[in-house]
């Protein structure tokens, strides 16, 4: 061992608290088929050609929406590129040629579809990103997955335009989607309470919906895997690995100076970083990521395939999540469900959904989090508890969940 056992204790081992207890939650809880005759137009431009959270996230709702009422009907605003993600006879579609964040969407995408008469014999409008169209004919719900830009700009970038332009759009048009909506829906506990903390005339009205895993990510077999790595990595190759969009509150500074102070003399041991949409100089990543002792060991990706993330997962070591803030985290439940450790963040959301199945650490702290390193590296029974704790804590985070929890609200709002 690296550290003797002193060091080691400092560290926050799996722990009761704040785990997801809603037994509904549960993948072998049957599923109620509903039949309610509603409409409900939801906003889907978000599934594209090119994989985002938010995207993701859209196309499992809808999956599950309809599999579990079999009565309701759809309409979706889609984008021209993709114009029928979902070939269903309840599902109509209709296309708006505008980035969903946008000025566009807010204030003259609802005049269009009016006109257009796309609101007849819809009863609901669901947005499942964080701002609302204005003035809509009838009662709406939308997805807020955090408030970020809201509570700290730094969060989100470094750059000064982006703070301005960027956060301005946020700044004006969440309070207003907030005081426009007749129910939040969001991701976590975390987020619910800062919803409530800053809007609180929402309080009441806003609820949890869990995000799911997708069914793809499962530990995949070493002969699958390594294959699939191999322009990046030799087989059986030891590595920790990142992933996260390029943004501050992703914190992969943080995560390389951890794996700085746990690596740096043990040259079998490879950092694996999946960054995209970096936004902003990301300066000090920069500095570390040139220190000679290290940096013929890191691995920047940006533009991966889904299997190629599958198997980044199930082959590496460690995934390492150390954010500074979340609206939830699903990278760390991912690679959870493949098998894989993880160490995580002792705060916010990572805390709360990584629950029991993760190693806590103070995400700006390299020393707590080079000691978790070391413990997955060094500690051969420490690694397989952890591997299992994660895999049954993974599996709570099921689509089918999310779907009936969204259903629950949607039936609120109808009764209405």
């Amino acid at each position: 061992m690296l550290f003797g056992e002193s060091a080691q204790s400092q560290l926050v081992l799996p722990h009761p608290s704040p785990p997801v207890t809603d037994l509904s939650r549960n993948p072998s809880t049957p599923v109620e088929i509903t039949h309610t005759n509603a409409c409900v137009m939801l906003d889907a431009r978000y599934i594209s050609d090119e994989p985002s959270g938010i995207g993701r996230y859209t196309h499992h709702l809808i999956e599950q929406l309809l599999a579990q009422d079999t009565g309701l009907r759809l309409k979706l605003i889609t984008h021209p590129t993709r114009p029928k993600p979902f070939d269903d006879p309840r599902v109509t579609c209709q296309t708006y040629p505008a980035a969903p964040n946008s000025l566009r969407t807010r204030f003259v995408m609802p005049r269009i579809l009016e006109k257009e008469g796309a609101f007849k014999g819809v009863d609901l409008f669901h947005s499942p990103f964080n701002i609302l169209p204005a003035d809509l004919p009838v009662p709406s719900v939308f997805t807020l997955h955090d408030i970020m830009w809201l509570l700290d700009k730094n969060y989100c970038t470094d750059s000064a335009w982006r703070k301005v332009v960027t956060g301005t759009f946020y700044e004006q048009l969440i309070p207003r989607s907030a005081a426009q909506a007749d129910h939040i829906l969001t991701v976590s506990e975390t987020s619910r309470q800062a919803i409530e903390d800053y809007f609180p005339a929402m309080r009441g009205r806003v609820d949890v919906t869990y995000n799911g895993i997708d069914a793809a990510f499962h530990p995949m077999p070493p002969e699958e895997g390594w294959p699939r790595l191999s322009k990046w990595l030799a087989p059986k190759s030891r590595f920790v690995l990142v992933v996260g969009q390029g943004t501050p509150y992703k914190n992969h500074a943080g995560a390389l100076a951890g794996f700085i102070e746990a690596f740096r003399h043990d040259p079998d041991v490879y950092f694996v970083l999946v960054r995209r949409l970096t936004r902003g100089p990301a300066s000090r990543l920069h500095q570390l990521m040139a220190d000679p002792d290290v940096a013929s060991r890191i691995i920047t990706l940006e533009h991966i395939s889904l299997d190629e993330l599958h198997a980044l997962y199930s082959m590496a070591h460690a995934f390492l999540f150390p954010s500074i803030y979340e609206g939830f985290g699903l990278p760390a439940l991912e690679a959870m469900a493949c098998g894989t450790p993880v160490v995580t963040s002792n705060r916010g959301a990572p805390n709360e959904v990584a629950g029991p199945g993760a190693l806590t650490v103070d995400p700006e702290s390299p020393a707590e989090i080079a000691r978790a390193l070391r413990l997955l590296f060094d500690d051969t029974a420490a690694w397989e508890e952890q591997r299992s704790r994660g895999l049954k804590h993974a599996a709570n985070f099921t689509w089918q969940a999310c779907g009936r929890a969204t259903l629950d609200v949607y039936r609120q709002l109808l009764k209405q």
